[in-house]
């Protein structure tokens, strides 16, 4: 599981990148891969919203260096959550399958 955890730390400072500053942290599974400071791209809003896509880029691409549509062709995706509660998410389902092991 793949988990990327955003945590605020307010504003950004510098008028060039207007956004949110704060830590992004990327886990695989439980441990703890990468982390940096960044300040978040606000982006082109409209009323409907692109809202989140998986698998492909619909709208703006997040850097000139690619055109959309930009489809995923890596692999596959099985599941996508977005917990925007400010809890830790726990894959309950991978800590019984972890216990049927060690069994």
């Amino acid at each position: 599981m793949l988990t990327a955890e955003f945590t605020a730390t307010g504003r950004s400072t510098d008028p060039a990148m207007p956004g949110a500053a704060g830590t992004l942290t990327l886990y695989m599974d439980d441990q703890e891969v990468g982390r940096e400071d960044i300040v978040t791209q606000p982006g082109n809003f409209c009323v409907v919203g692109d809202g989140i896509c998986v698998g492909r880029d619909d709208a703006s691409p997040v850097t000139p260096d690619y055109r959309g549509p930009f489809p995923f062709t890596g692999g596959t995706i099985d599941k996508v959550v977005v917990d925007v509660s400010g809890e830790r998410s726990i894959d309950h389902e991978a800590q019984v399958r972890g216990w049927f092991m060690l069994d």
